[in-house]
């Protein structure tokens, strides 16, 4: 052989090694991506009753914080155009004992035994309806399927980033 021509040499790289940072960075996505398929796993229809109850009592709530603003309001005789809508919107007068009763109606639909129990009814019979037609929900059970789908999502990504991560450390290690 002659003195110029290349010879191989095993104690000599040929590749470029990946760096171990490559690795984790490519791992924590490779596995959010992957974890973000949970968003696909089917809702059961526990959860989505207890869900849809959630939803349903936090917009109670809000509708009883709302109508509470206007009792203020009115108690300072400065009824704003906002509240003026939101007592329209509930079918009261600007009457401090009518808001006051439509505060209490408000609050035993969503706190009464009967009424929670009728409720919850009502999802559970409708889910299978829901599932299959879902332009068929009122706002609250649409608000929480997709709170149920987004939740997923967001711990399906988390949790498939760790892993990714974890194993990628594994496989990093020299």
């Amino acid at each position: 052989m002659s003195v110029n021509s290349p010879q191989f040499d095993p104690n000599m790289m040929y590749y470029s090694p990946v760096s171990s940072k490559k690795k984790k960075i490519g791992g924590t996505i490779f596995g959010g991506l992957l974890g973000m398929t949970a968003y696909y796993l089917p809702v059961t229809k526990d959860e989505f009753v207890n869900k849809a109850f959630k939803v349903t009592k936090d917009e109670a709530n809000s509708k009883i914080a709302s109508l509470t603003q206007a009792v203020k309001e009115i108690e300072k005789k400065s009824l704003s155009s906002e509240s003026k809508m939101i007592l329209q919107e509930a079918g009261v007068n600007a009457d401090v004992k009518e808001i006051t009763q439509k505060c209490i109606d408000i609050d035993k639909e969503v706190s009464d035994p009967a009424s929670v129990k009728k409720l919850k009814t009502y999802f559970s019979e409708n889910f299978k309806t829901f599932k299959k037609n879902p332009h068929l929900m009122d706002n609250n059970c649409a608000d929480a399927y997709k709170s149920l789908k987004w939740n997923r999502f967001k711990w399906g990504m988390g949790i498939g980033a760790a892993l990714g991560l974890a194993l990628s450390l594994m496989s990093s290690r020299d």
